[in-house]
Formats: C-alpha cells, structure tokens, sequence
C-alpha cells in the first residue's frame, strides 16, 4: 500500500524556548522515519500550524517555520492548516490523491490537538493510518505530558496501528511500467494502489473473505454511486435484478480524484465518467474498438481523449463455481494533454 509520512507541526516553537515533552527524543524519532521514508520513496508531507495574532506560531513570528534540522527537501510539500485537523480546508487530501496514497504515517505535535484530530479524520476518510508512538509530543497541562501520551496511544489505537518509530517501514506497492503519454508518476502510483485494491477485492469475490472498499458487483451501483457524488439526495436502487454481462469492481483510488472535484464542475465530470463506463462494458476486451488497449499483463485502457480509465477485466469462480467475469475500475487519469501555444 502506497504510503506517506505526515510530520505534523514540528515547528521552533515546539523546540524552543519552551520544548514538548522529551523533545530531543522525539526530534531524533522524526528524523529517523524521514530518512527511512526518503529511503523508500515514501512522500514526506510537512503540516504547519498558522496561528493567531501574538501567538509563537504566529506566520512570521520566529517560532513558526519548520524547525531547521527537520526541513523538508526542495521537493517536499508543506501545507498550512489553520485548525487541528491537517485536513480541514488545505490541500492535503487532493495531494495524497494524486499520490494514490492510502496509508498515512502521523507523527508531530501536538499530541492531544493536532495529532489526535488528525488521526481520527484521516481514519474516517478511509486511510490506513499508522500513528509514530514516541514520535509525537506534547505540553503538561490537565495531566502530565508523558501520561496525556500514553493515553492518546492507547485511546488513538482504535482509529490506527500504534507503534515505536523503530517499528515501522514505508514498504510501497510496485509501480508497473506501463509507458503511455500523459501518464504521470501520481497516476503510476495510482494504478499501483488500485492493483493493491483489486487483489482484495478478487479474494473476496472468489472465496468470500475479507471486506473490500467496494463489497458490490452490479455496474448499476456505480452508475448510482457516481450520481450521488453530485446529488446527495438521490437514492441508489436496494436492488438490481437483471444480471449483469459484466460485472464490476471498483478501487477507492478511482473515486479519489472525482472526490476532489469542486462541486460546479463534478456533473459535468462525472456524466463523462458514466458514458465511458457504459461505453467500456459492452466489451472491455474489444480488439476493435480504437479506445480500448492493453497496457500492461493485467492492465487496460479505455481512452476517451479527455479522461482515461484504467481498468482490470477478469474472470473468476466463487465458492460454489459460479464464473462471475467482472471489471475491476483501478484509476481515473487525464486524456491526452492539450497543449497550450500561450504557455
């Protein structure tokens, strides 16, 4: 699973002149899982607190730059949050998207602000998240700092894993080398996650074990779950009853950049994406068709010019050797670029 690395407010006000709670030890943990990150390709996104007129992270003030031995790379993205929830208004989300990341690893400050509120909204937006056990800190207060930790590792556990810094990789799903204009590294990253997804998923059609994103198989329900996405109050059909030709899947991944649409323009958005996938199910294997190819040993492409669907077609057999030949949906990508003569 496609993995990144949130250090959350690890600014010099958190270090001086008034440090967290063992603040070196924690500043040593953080280093150690961005080396590791770097190491493994992982993206290490950095989240900085904008605080309040007279407050020490103040934007400007001297306490509210990321502190220098942890600064990020050239390439590094930092984000400005205004509350404790990184994800609040900021670009996070739409970063992490086009990323194709799905696992988070949270470390930072402030324990029982930012890194709680972050931990638990990124668990209600479906991240594996994985939270830096001595890698977050905090201030005495109501409790002492050591004992506010403790508690926030033990109560966090419920919405991630919990585990020492030492303990934890940035192990990332192979990219396919899959060569075709306009695709990007994010959507590489992208296809990589929906493949991860698209495993889960066959397990759970051919054996039911396992609880995939999409735990449904009628293309009827995408059709619907895609309306939905811009009219909240339409209801999906409790049922379908006429058997489907095709099968479908569908990977978080996909949703994830429609999801990130603004909401004047997602109609349009996702009236495209319905008539592509109509289109693509009448024969998603069709060597006649010109906007359908294979791309990669499992992969295909059904190219629409202005958006692409990535896609795995399979055939499988439940447990009880019902043949169910269904389209697994891995990553919605831009169509062929144009190009601007004024750029």
């Amino acid at each position: 699973m496609n993995t990144a690395l949130l250090v959350i407010d690890a600014q010099i006000n958190m270090f001086e002149p008034l440090p967290v709670h063992r603040a070196e030890e924690v500043k040593q943990n953080l280093l150690e899982l961005m080396k590791r990150a770097r190491a493994a390709g992982a993206p290490v996104v950095f989240i900085r607190n904008n605080g309040g007129p007279g407050e020490p992270d103040e934007p400007g003030a001297a306490g509210w730059p990321i502190l220098p031995q942890l600064s990020p790379t050239a390439t590094e993205a930092i984000i400005d949050k205004h509350s404790p929830d990184s994800f609040y208004q900021t670009k996070l989300a739409g970063i992490l998207a086009t990323e194709g990341i799905r696992r988070l690893v949270i470390a930072g400050m402030q324990t029982e602000y930012c890194i709680d509120t972050t931990c638990r909204r990124a668990f209600s937006l479906d991240y594996d998240v994985m939270l830096a056990a001595d890698a977050h800190s905090t201030y005495s207060g109501a409790l002492p700092a050591d004992q506010i930790i403790a508690h926030h590792n033990a109560v966090l556990g419920s919405f991630a894993t919990v585990r020492p810094a030492n303990e934890i990789n940035f192990e990332m799903a192979p990219v396919p080398a899959i060569q075709i204009e306009a695709l990007t590294a994010a959507d590489l990253a992208g296809i990589a996650a929906g493949l991860e997804e698209w495993q889960g998923y066959d397990r759970w059609l051919t054996t039911g074990t396992g609880t995939p994103f999409w735990p449904y198989t009628h293309p009827g329900r995408v059709a619907d779950t895609l309306k939905q996405m811009w009219k909240p109050d339409f209801k999906p059909q409790p049922r379908y009853l006429d058997p489907p030709r095709w099968e479908m899947g569908l990977a978080r991944t996909f949703l994830q950049p429609l999801e990130n649409i603004p909401p004047v323009f997602r109609r349009a958005a996702l009236n495209q994406v319905t008539q592509a996938v109509d289109h693509l199910l009448q024969n998603p294997r069709n060597p006649l068709s010109p906007h359908i190819k294979q791309i990669d040993e499992r992969v295909w492409m059904y190219d629409a010019r202005d958006l692409r669907l990535i896609y795995v077609p399979n055939t499988a057999n439940d447990v009880e050797g019902k043949e169910h030949r269904y389209v697994f949906l891995l990553w919605l990508a831009p169509g062929v670029p144009v190009h601007n003569p004024f750029a």
